[in-house]
């Protein structure tokens, strides 16, 4: 018995909620997100919906709560047709009840996209080159990246205002300080560099004082592929992140570095490709420039009877590559 009926009269009786004819909804017309309640949200119309029709209808007594599911219908762009289930709950009991609800759906801008658009921001993003510019293949990748780490945040207070390309990098105008400085420890990581931040002094907002963060990304000096001297040893950059790795030339050994131990290295004009490998009578092994047919000697002297290898050719020699020949960057 359910206060003092059973099943069938209590359902009778006792409806689940008052159903409301049209509910007005803003949907921002620039990132799709819903107005709810708590806040704008970027969660997909079928799952904002069953939130706004909890908004819209209270459960009535003596039902402790209500859920909604329902079925569109598109009228139009901004038109909806929809059939409700309210299922109340009490104690052990599920009651069901059907209406049908007219969705107006209100264009309009949400908080974010209404500062995105007047250029708003708080933090800047600076990605540079360590004592060298970007490459256009590098500027290309850190758009990309800051562009689908931003569009995977679920708030709706997280957007770049405007990408500015500077002499030798990129400056991104970002809504946070905090977005500025998870961008540039995320691209640090990513494409291998160092990280610094200034904050600036901006103003004051309800009495307290307001910084703007600079963010600075300088990437490492170095791509994979180049050759580098480094403390007078001959090496190639195999692995720029998360750390430096430098294979020596001419023993073959590989160290690791952190981006900052390395500036004082300095790029080699070197060419990286697949040469033909001759043993000389004399014992000798060299390289044979594909071009010029220029040979000389290969080091480390190669223990194998391959005919072909890929080699770094320097002005100091032709050395045994660990990387393929196209891994050379723009």
């Amino acid at each position: 018995m359910y206060e003092g009926l059973c099943a069938k009269c209590f359902r009778k009786r006792y409806a689940v909620v008052q159903p409301i004819e049209l509910l007005d909804v803003a949907r921002c017309e620039s990132c799709g997100s819903h107005r709810l309640r708590s806040g704008w949200s970027k969660v997909d119309r079928e799952l904002a919906l069953p939130q706004l029709l909890r908004e819209a209808m209270a459960p009535l007594a003596p039902y402790e709560r209500v859920g909604f599911t329902q079925v569109t219908r598109d009228e139009d762009a901004n038109n909806l047709a929809l059939t409700v289930k309210a299922v109340g709950r009490f104690q052990d009991l599920a009651v069901v009840q059907d209406f049908h609800v007219r969705v107006r759906i209100k264009p309009s801008l949400c908080d974010s996209c209404q500062k995105q658009r007047g250029r708003y921001y708080e933090g800047i993003l600076q990605v540079r080159g360590e004592d060298r510019e970007l490459t256009p293949r590098e500027m290309g990748s850190v758009r990309t990246f800051v562009t689908a780490r931003v569009n995977r945040s679920e708030g709706t207070a997280t957007f770049v205002s405007r990408i500015e390309e500077v002499h030798g990098g990129l400056d991104f105008y970002v809504s946070t300080n905090a977005l500025a400085k998870g961008l540039a420890r995320d691209i640090a990581g990513s494409f291998g560099g160092t990280v610094s931040a200034s904050p600036k002094l901006f103003g004051q907002k309800q009495g307290k004082e307001v910084y703007r963060v600079t963010a600075l990304v300088r990437l490492a000096a170095f791509q994979k592929g180049d050759v580098v001297r480094h403390k007078g040893s001959l090496a190639e950059v195999t692995s720029i992140r998360p750390f430096v790795v430098l294979r020596d030339l001419v023993s073959g050994e590989r160290r690791r570095f952190k981006p900052k131990d390395v500036r004082g290295a300095r790029r080699i004009d070197a060419e990286r490709f697949e040469a033909r490998v001759q043993r000389l009578e004399s014992g000798e092994t060299v390289a044979v420039h594909p071009d010029s047919a220029e040979e000389r000697p290969l080091r480390p002297a190669s223990k194998t009877t391959t005919a072909r290898a890929v080699v770094v050719w320097t002005p100091e020699g032709a050395y045994l590559s660990a990387l393929p020949a196209n891994a050379s960057k723009d």
